[in-house]
């Protein structure tokens, strides 16, 4: 039987990130992952360092927009009424993490691991070959009107409360920044301190490829049947065909975390939150900053093999829903004044999220030995360097370095 310090199930960027912070820590480490690691949607992710969401999405005014998600199947936000049923459990958790002083609980968790965010990204990929995939450029949100602009007035205030930079930009601005979009943009906002990645597969290769070269082991392909306990203590993994024991496990496997915590006796409110993204030629509609749309819910990122379209939540989602993606397309024929755009590629992934719309971060209760690391949502690429430092605290004993008692599996008791 194979043994290793620690022992990782999931190969997303996620897992990957906290491989490689565990092996530099000096811990011999084993990631396991059911596929090729880093194809589930760490793939077809935006790229984006997403600084400002530091808002989540379970607060009262997309609470009050419940109606809409159910009749318009095309906007940012959609409930697939026929899994309404299924639903309901998560939706009343999502209606109670929306009240007010529970949102604000969530906002100050986010703000603060968002600020780490691109600082533990810079120290993780530093040595990683990585940070050649990193473009160091910022990005702009975009209001097209007035209203949406006035609306963004109180996120604007929380992220100059907890030092989140950014600078506002008029609608001259912004057209002197990106000719290409068509006139009319209202304002915007600039985060200069913000980072991006032009290829986000190459970006979890790199980490992969320096993990490998530094002694850490990858099996892909191999599925993690169930988290071994002998008498009341986490030992291991069992595997198809094989076992591996382990002094600490970090599950970071996405949305089949809850499937591997149920024999635990360990319910877990995970849901898929997909979103899709179309890839057209960058030629077509040259651009060299991210650009986030607020009122669309959609982003626009210069990638290396093209001009990636992504974005829109949906929930309750079986088979992919392509006119997602046709929308995507279409407001970005709309606001760069290009009809017909030709695709290179369309996908869909699917988000590991829970109603409050923080991650799970922590040791498991009950087995200490276990450390949690799952439910990012739309910030799995974002988060990943700052929950893989924190993973990393707390598998070598030490605390962690931020406050992140709020992010515990046991909140959900």
């Amino acid at each position: 039987m194979k043994t290793t310090d620690v022992a990782i199930i999931g190969g997303g960027i996620i897992g990957m990130a906290c491989a490689l912070a565990l092996q530099r820590a000096g811990r011999r480490v084993t990631l396991v992952d059911a596929g090729e690691a880093g194809r589930g949607c760490s793939y077809g992710n935006a790229g984006l360092i997403a600084v400002d969401h530091i808002l989540p999405l379970a607060r009262p005014d997309v609470l009050m927009s419940a109606p809409g998600m159910l009749a318009n199947p095309l906007g940012p936000l959609h409930l697939r009424l026929p899994a309404l049923p299924a639903l309901l459990p998560w939706l009343l958790r999502f209606a109670l993490a929306s009240r007010p002083g529970q949102v604000r609980k969530s906002t100050d968790i986010l703000a603060r691991l968002l600020r780490e965010a691109v600082p533990a990204w810079w120290n993780l990929a530093k040595d990683a070959a990585a940070s050649g995939v990193f473009r160091n450029q910022g990005y702009i949100t975009l209001f097209e009107t007035a209203k949406s602009a006035q609306a963004a007035e109180k996120e604007n205030r929380l992220l100059q409360q907890y030092d989140i930079r950014f600078d506002t930009l008029s609608g001259l601005d912004i057209r002197a920044i990106c000719p290409s979009l068509k006139p009319g943009m209202h304002s915007g906002r600039f985060h200069p301190d913000a980072i991006y990645t032009a290829d986000p597969f190459a970006l979890l290769q790199s980490l992969q490829r320096s993990f490998i070269s530094e002694g850490g082991v990858v099996i892909e392909g191999r599925q993690v049947l169930q988290i071994q306990i002998e008498s009341g203590i986490a030992v291991g993994l069992q595997m198809q065909d094989a076992a591996l024991r382990a002094e600490t496990i970090v599950l970071a496997a996405g949305n089949a975390s809850a499937s591997l915590l149920r024999p635990l006796g360990v319910a877990v409110p995970l849901t898929s939150e997909r979103g899709y993204h179309v890839m057209v030629e960058s030629d077509q509609a040259p651009l060299n900053i991210p650009l986030l749309f607020a009122e669309r819910g959609f982003v626009a990122t210069p990638m290396a093999t093209g001009l990636r379209l992504a974005g829109t939540v949906e929930l309750g989602a079986k088979a992919p829903n392509w006119q997602r993606a046709d929308i995507l397309r279409r407001h970005a024929e709309q606001l760069f004044g290009l009809p017909g755009l030709v695709e290179q590629s369309r996908w869909f992934g699917d988000r590991p999220t829970l109603p409050d719309y923080l991650p799970v971060i922590g040791p498991m209760p009950g087995h200490g030995n276990v450390i949690l690391a799952f439910g990012h949502q739309h910030l799995g690429l974002t988060l990943a360097a700052i929950t893989a430092a924190l993973v990393c605290d707390l598998a070598t004993g030490q605390a962690p370095r931020l406050d992140i008692s709020a992010l515990s599996l046991s909140r959900f008791s």
